[in-house]
């Protein structure tokens, strides 16, 4: 019996679309196998898609159908005695065309005359072009963005468009040669017809990080501590207790890859470990076990309070932010002035940030914070805005500023928010990813019934 693995699929797609499986159809196939399907009964299913039923076979008679095949795994035509020979068995014994697929392409005995240098020229041609296709999905899996730009125009009525088009014209011209990656990035890259090159590039890498927090001098009473537990177990990570003290397991064995310029909205419960996954990649924790590789300069958006005294003023305050932006105060008045005529604050910016209200505050920080682009934002929804009259004004900034970003990771409820902002979701639960895909995905998966149960209801 045949293997369902990633190379066997990638088989299948080549022969009736002329193309590579999509990282979400290959992943979906492998999960399939865990159901005991077999190959076979996959190429059957394939061969009744709307890919091939409506746009490639269409109306077309089997010996058309069966060339097809011959053009899309070897790059010829059938020879007279196999399209002969294939005839006759839908003839004689009914064979559909995934019969006919799975026997040309498993069978080691071919039942009809064909010439040895034949087969092993099919044969080379057949590898090279499994091993292009596992490489343009692998490359193509790597991003969210790629993985949309790798789509049909449509689904329903099914229409190929450009992209599919594109990528099977590449295949057809595979041969003897085996492909390189460069050629495999270079067919990805035509896809678009904008630059898509950063997004290719990692910018973030986390393989097996796990975070722990350490809380001492808890309240020793065992009630207290039932019911700590019972809280942090329902809205946020768990406790791992010793005699001395406790840690909170913030985040666990989190391992994913960011690519450059991708638009991430982080989706959980409150407490789940978006703000704390935040946080780390921003620099202001260090995991406890695992690697995190921050190849970008992440700008953190992720409260409203600054880190330095309240002592100083708000000049002060635009000052420290500028030096430590751009080492010099060359243009600090161009910078200044910008900053109080949108946050409002006339004479107040040469006060005390003390003397502030709270609104005052949000106003001047979210002022300062958005003043400039950043090639990777980290934010948090909890982040404010402060007074109303200021609202309308800081969402058309908090727009601008969000799409200056090569890069984006955006914590928030708001569906809307994350529709208009990112294109992949991270599900997080209880400190752990629970599902990574596509944006529309994620949240169907955030509202299933399972993930309420376990991580809200609970």
């Amino acid at each position: 019996m045949i293997k369902v693995d990633s190379n066997e699929l990638q088989k299948l797609y080549i022969a009736y679309f002329g193309r590579p499986g999509d990282p979400s159809g290959i992943n979906y196939w492998l999960s399939r196998s865990k159901e005991a399907i077999s190959i076979r009964e996959i190429s059957s299913e394939l061969s009744r898609q709307d890919e091939y039923i409506n746009y490639i076979a269409h109306d077309k008679p089997v010996d058309f159908r069966i060339n097809k095949l011959y053009l899309n795994l070897f790059n010829r035509k059938a020879d007279f005695d196999g399209l002969k020979y294939w005839i006759e068995m839908v003839d004689s014994k009914e064979y559909k065309i995934s019969d006919i697929l799975y026997d040309l392409v498993y069978s080691t005995i071919k039942p009809y005359s064909v010439d040895s240098e034949q087969v092993k020229n099919d044969l080379q041609i057949l590898q090279n072009k499994v091993l292009a296709a596992k490489l343009f999905t692998e490359q193509i899996g790597k991003s969210i963005s790629l993985i949309n730009l790798y789509k049909p125009d449509s689904l329903v009525p099914w229409i190929s468009g450009n992209s599919f088009m594109k990528v099977t014209k590449f295949f057809n011209q595979i041969a003897s040669e085996e492909i390189s990656i460069d050629k495999i990035n270079d067919c990805i890259f035509s896809l678009s017809e904008t630059s898509i090159n950063m997004l290719t590039k990692p910018a973030i890498e986390i393989k097996d990080l796990s975070l722990s927090i350490p809380i001492y001098h808890l309240e020793s009473r065992s009630l207290t501590k039932r019911f700590a537990k019972k809280v942090i177990n329902i809205t946020g990570g768990a406790l791992d207790q010793s005699k001395n003290r406790t840690n909170i397991i913030a985040l666990n064995n989190i391992s994913l890859t960011i690519m450059k310029g991708e638009r991430v909205g982080l989706i959980g419960h409150n407490g789940s470990g978006k703000s704390s996954f935040l946080r780390l990649i921003s620099g202001i924790y260090v995991p406890t076990t695992g690697n995190i590789n921050v190849l970008v300069e992440v700008y953190p958006m992720l409260q409203k309070t600054f880190l330095t005294s309240s002592e100083l003023s708000g000049v002060d305050a635009c000052k420290a932010h500028y030096l430590l932006k751009n080492h010099s105060l060359i243009g600090f008045e161009s910078f200044l002035n910008e900053i109080i005529e949108f946050s409002g604050l006339g004479s107040y910016i040469s006060l005390p940030i003390k003397t502030y209200s709270e609104g005052m505050s949000a106003r001047l920080i979210f002022s300062i914070l958005t003043s400039s682009p950043h090639d990777c934002l980290a934010i948090d929804e909890g982040f404010g805005t402060g007074d109303a009259d200021f609202c309308d004004r800081a969402e058309e900034r908090m727009k601008q500023f969000m799409e200056s970003a090569a890069t984006l990771l955006l914590a928030s409820h708001s569906e809307e928010l994350l529709k208009q902002f990112c294109n992949r979701g991270i599900v997080f639960s209880h400190g752990s990813i629970a599902y990574d895909g596509p944006l529309d995905a994620a949240l169907n998966y955030y509202h299933t019934h399972d993930y309420y149960r376990q991580n809200v209801i609970e």
